[in-house]
């Protein structure tokens, strides 16, 4: 055989190795075992499709780091291996009525839907499954973690008495005033005209007159047509000098005209209630929910982290 064609073919089978070393390398990096979970390997491929055709992948794939993306993925791996040991199954039924909810909140019907995920690169089907894997994983929490979680009377107490500064309600008043309408820089002789005016007021209701009738006549806002009734506040919703009059009365009282930013008022404290702490028995069902809810939440952390992975072998290959 000639020289030439001899180095010609050493040459092509040269190319063709390093072309197949080249293809070899990249099908090694595209599946490379990142894990084993109880002995299935967890590669790399499996990771990027999780972060492609799955709404949740792609959200978590754009937030969490590499080493916290394959941990969560690990988990998702784990949740259908205790679905299918469990021998969970979910009806068609179940799917169709989980999405009929998700169309009913958002007011939209099976084709808007069906253009809503076509616009995230995601067919119905594909959430069908997801929706699926989701009601999966929604019954096996509730069976492994809702039923162990448990919360007493004694803790709701508990709980009550060390956090009672957050449930103080502070003093209220009942109010009425006849207002007296005086701009901030009214004129001097303007001030005194109707300080006389209110004045006057004050000193014939103190001699017996009745407030709620002095109120129809004089009061200068629309309270006036109440007989000057305001309603309940609470120390903080009043203005400053109002509340400072208001605190210095009994119930039937009234005040001094009080100078205002908007003009002066003749106070009356119909009815008040001194500070207090709301009763435990008002708030049972909203603690115990509260409580329920963190050991919840503390199970369900506990289950992910310790429970699920000491039934099974996860094995990171580094």
């Amino acid at each position: 055989m000639p020289m030439r064609v001899r180095t010609i073919r050493s040459a092509l089978r040269l190319a063709v190795c390093a072309l197949v070393w080249v293809a070899a390398a990249r099908a090694e990096v595209v599946n490379k075992i990142l894990a084993t979970v109880d002995g299935e390997p967890v590669t790399a491929y499996q990771l990027k499709r999780f972060t492609q055709d799955s709404i949740r992948g792609r959200q978590l794939g754009a937030s969490l780091d590499s080493k916290s993306l394959l941990d969560t993925y690990i988990t998702d791996r784990l949740i259908q291996k205790e679905v299918s040991d469990k021998g969970i199954v979910v009806r068609e039924e179940d799917v169709d009525r989980y999405i009929g909810t998700v169309m009913e909140r958002n007011k939209i019907d099976e084709e808007k839907l069906t253009a809503a995920l076509e616009a995230q690169g995601m067919t119905l089907q594909a959430y069908r499954a997801q929706i699926r894997e989701e009601i999966e994983r929604d019954q096996l929490i509730n069976r492994e973690i809702r039923g162990k979680v448990n919360v007493t009377p004694e803790e709701v107490q508990r709980y009550y008495q060390e956090h009672l500064s957050e449930y103080s309600t502070p003093e209220k008043f009942e109010l009425a005033h006849i207002f007296f309408r005086l701009e901030e820089n009214a004129p001097s002789d303007k001030v005194a005209a109707v300080t006389a005016k209110a004045d006057d007021v004050y000193r014939r209701i103190k001699k017996g007159a009745d407030f709620a009738a002095m109120a129809k006549e004089y009061s200068e806002d629309s309270s006036g047509q109440s007989g000057g009734e305001l309603g309940w506040f609470k120390t903080g919703e009043m203005l400053e000098s109002i509340e400072k009059a208001a605190a210095r009365l009994k119930v039937g009282e009234v005040s001094e005209p009080v100078r205002t930013k908007v003009g002066l008022h003749i106070v009356k404290v119909e009815a008040r209630e001194g500070a207090a702490h709301q009763k435990l028995d008002e708030l049972n069902d909203q603690i115990k929910q509260q409580l329920y809810n963190a050991a919840l939440e503390d199970r369900f952390e506990k289950w992910l982290t310790e429970d699920l992975r000491k039934r099974h072998h996860v094995e990171m290959v580094q």
